[in-house]
């Protein structure tokens, strides 16, 4: 256990492979790195930073502060290796942001990032897989994910909560059971991909929409259940075994501006 009571908490922590957790009554600085996240929220001040120096393993960790973690040009990894264990808990009113961390669930992983609580929560740049949800987001909070890759999961992301927007850019999902399911909720998904899943969008209550998108190889690109509402523009829809399933009592529609493509046998 971490405690930051003997000092002020830093606005910018770091952590390295080289690091050592103790260093947290030096408050994590730049020359006295922690080793793991954990160590380095204890000290963090809300609404402070957590740079990654090094590239290596940092454990999973409970976020319970406003906070931005950063690593770029390192390969920050989290691995769980404990069964039905999430890789990040997210568990605040405040915002968060994560930029370029490498999520594995090993196959034993419950949720590559479990949202209890937040407020906004952006992810850029990372990578999720091997987890039975890549994010599990239940909350009335915001999500916006860009330029990420959610692969190899049960479901890369799931939306449940009438009051949950999420906008998602440039990611891909490939071979997942599910890429995106919504129910509740909303979600927007722009310039991004969907290949080789069982499902790649489905919405059962509350919408999807899709624009610019691509929807290829996947046993179903789009599927709608119970109330649920799926738009889509410019999109291509193509060598799906289903392209697309219907339910009675939901709505699936092209939109405009634009004109999308189901191709041919689809």
């Amino acid at each position: 256990v971490f405690s930051n009571c003997a000092q002020a908490g830093a606005t910018r922590t770091f952590v390295s492979t080289t690091g050592n957790d103790s260093n947290t009554s030096a408050n994590c600085g730049p020359l006295s790195p922690c080793r793991t996240f954990t160590a380095a929220l204890s000290v963090t001040n809300a609404g402070g930073e957590i740079v990654v120096l090094t590239s290596g393993g940092y454990g999973p960790a409970t976020i319970s502060q406003p906070v931005i973690i950063t690593a770029i040009g390192v390969d920050a990894s989290i691995s769980v290796t404990t069964s039905g264990a999430n890789g990040l808990t997210i568990n605040t009113p405040g915002n968060v942001t994560l930029i370029g961390l490498n999520l594995h669930g090993e196959g034993v992983g419950s949720n590559g990032i479990e949202v209890q609580q937040v407020g906004f929560l952006r992810l850029y740049n990372m990578l999720i897989e091997n987890f039975t949800q890549g994010v599990d987001f239940d909350v009335s909070g915001n999500l916006f994910i860009d330029n990420s890759r959610i692969n190899d999961t049960g479901i890369g992301i799931v939306v449940s909560n009438v009051s949950a927007p999420a906008a998602v850019h440039n990611t891909s999902f490939d071979g997942n059971g599910r890429g995106v399911l919504v129910n509740p909720g909303h979600a927007t998904i722009v310039d991004s991909s969907a290949e080789y899943n069982f499902i790649a969008f489905i919405v059962a209550t509350g919408s999807i929409t899709l624009l610019n998108d691509r929807v290829t190889f996947n046993s179903t690109g789009l599927q709608t259940d119970v109330t649920g509402a799926l738009y889509f523009a410019n999109s291509l829809i193509a060598n799906n075994t289903t392209a697309y399933h219907i339910s009675s009592g939901t709505t699936m529609a092209g939109t405009s501006p634009g004109t999308s493509l189901i191709a041919p046998g689809q």
